[in-house]
């Protein structure tokens, strides 16, 4: 004779990680995983110090989040605040614009995803409209005299960036970001070096023309009751690694080990800084890319600004020696054929000719 027994209904988060959809199951109560219930906050004044014991500070500190969280608040950086309000002022007026105006630098008038993104553009949900949100985006350009290039620029050459031709606002604020976002995260990189047991410059020759891509993003009001449509479905990062500012309305989740999701409210003069696929992947997983999503219940307008760090476009990555295990084979993974790939799992409705330009 069967015994019927009572069973707990599984509940499960779902998501792409690694462009691959996923799934984790909800565990409540006290059964669940030892894991993270908050954002810890670093404060990386002493990144540049002269003293290499307190860049090794920061240096732990950093190690300890992103083997445990894979986010951390980065406070006291150096980015000057009077270039973050600029930035700010000007993707507000951005997209304020009229929807014909801001189709007129759509991604998909030029090759590389640069660009302008409509709402619902985007989707990693297939039970969702698609992302809501939109965005611009734009990243490194040889032919652009007003980035910190690594050499002259290549003034022959077209630009790459899918700029608004009327609002030099705009352009010149998103570049100027560009350059000191690009400035600290090679700083930061010298600091993963250090809590991965790495000499400081062990990273330098990966980041000589790094890709680095700042997107300024715009979440419509929903209603506070609006349930679980997404600003940005629930996703890893697919470069090294992000460098985000928020501005002061909330809305950015983490998902723990347990299947619950961790807010991460703006602090002023923070940056949030978490993993992406690839330092997961050259760790072996010690650092995490860590899920999350953004979904806007506040009623009010949000906006961000996220700055993806990624190598040299051309650098091939693997599994370091000191975080393999004996008698495992690793894939190598080339940065930019990586980044073409993950560009377009979540861009439906993209052109086939569509492709990111390697700059």
């Amino acid at each position: 004779m069967a015994i019927e027994t009572e069973t707990e209904p599984v509940e499960y988060v779902y998501y792409h990680q690694g462009g691959i959809p996923g799934r984790r199951p909800v565990i409540r109560g006290g059964k669940g995983h030892e894991t993270f219930n908050e954002i810890p906050l670093v404060d990386v004044t002493n990144i540049t110090s002269p003293s290499f014991e307190a860049r090794k500070a920061v240096a732990d500190k950093v190690a300890k989040a992103c083997t445990e969280v894979g986010f951390f608040y980065a406070q006291n950086h150096d980015v000057p605040q009077e270039i973050i309000d600029e930035i700010f002022a000007a993707i507000k007026e951005f997209f304020a614009q009229p929807h014909e105006s801001k189709m007129e630098v759509h991604i998909h008038k030029k090759i590389g995803f640069r660009g302008f993104e409509p709402l619902f553009e985007t989707k990693l949900d297939a039970k969702t409209r698609g992302d809501m949100k939109e965005s611009f985006l734009m990243g490194p350009d040889k032919s652009d005299p007003d980035q910190e290039l690594p050499f002259p620029p290549l003034t022959d050459q077209p630009s790459v960036n899918n700029w608004p031709p009327d609002n030099q606002r705009f352009r010149i604020a998103v570049t100027k970001y560009y350059n000191h976002l690009q400035r600290f995260s090679k700083l930061l990189t010298r600091t993963f070096a250090l809590a991965l047991g790495l000499e400081e410059t062990f990273f330098d020759s990966m980041c000589t023309f790094p890709a680095g891509y700042v997107r300024p993003l715009h979440y419509p009001p929903q209603e506070v009751s609006g349930g679980e449509e997404p600003g940005i479905a629930a996703h890893t990062d697919f470069a090294c690694f992000t460098v985000l500012c928020q501005g002061d309305v909330g809305g950015l989740e983490v998902l723990n080990k347990n299947g619950i999701w961790i807010a991460a409210p703006p602090i002023p003069r923070t940056f949030v800084v978490n993993i992406a696929d690839f330092v997961q992947h050259i760790t072996n997983g010690r650092f995490q890319s860590t899920v999350h999503r953004v979904i806007n219940k506040t009623g009010e307008e949000r906006y961000s600004i996220p700055f993806f760090y990624a190598f040299d476009d051309d650098a091939e990555l693997e599994v370091l020696p000191s975080c393999r295990e004996e008698g495992k084979e690793y894939e190598k993974v080339r940065v930019g054929e990586y980044i073409a790939h993950r560009f377009k799992v979540s861009r439906t409705k993209h052109p086939d000719k569509a492709q990111v330009v390697n700059v």
